[in-house]
């Protein structure tokens, strides 16, 4: 998802639908990777807070 991410952004600089357009295009489950990458990330951070 991360290596999608920023290979889109060579094409597009914004977070706009054409870059998520992209990232699908690249990807198609990318958007379920994503969520997956950021519930784990705030996993992580509650965890720490415990």
């Amino acid at each position: 998802m991360i290596v999608v991410h920023e290979l889109a952004h060579l094409k597009e600089k914004e977070h706009n639908k054409a870059f998520y357009s992209l990232c699908k295009h690249i990807e198609p489950q990318y958007h379920q990777l994503e969520f997956d990458v950021r519930l784990y990330l705030t996993y992580m951070d509650i965890s720490k807070r415990i």
